[in-house]
């Protein structure tokens, strides 16, 4: 499997990316969130969040139903974090 390393204003509908911490987990963007939240920094400024919601994904040995199952969820990266994401060959 190839992967690439992404902007998140370079995450589009339907790339499958890897969880920000990095472990094996791999969801399917389906929808595209956004939200801020304060930088902590004394600053007063925010930070830019990007929500990228969608199912995860399974093995071929045990195949998703894609609706309303458990686990449909979000990966959430703020504005000047890298996504993973993997590459079509």
């Amino acid at each position: 499997m190839q992967t690439e390393s992404v902007d998140v204003t370079e995450v589009r509908m339907g790339d499958v990316i890897q969880d920000p911490r990095g472990a094996d987990n791999w969801r399917t963007v389906r929808e595209l969130g956004y939200d801020s939240r304060p930088k902590n920094d004394g600053s007063g400024e925010y930070w830019e969040l990007y929500a990228f919601i969608g199912p995860p994904v399974e093995s071929p040995a045990r195949p998703a139903v894609m609706e309303n199952r458990p686990g449909f969820d979000r990966f959430i990266f703020r504005e000047d974090e890298q996504v993973t994401r993997r590459v079509l060959s």
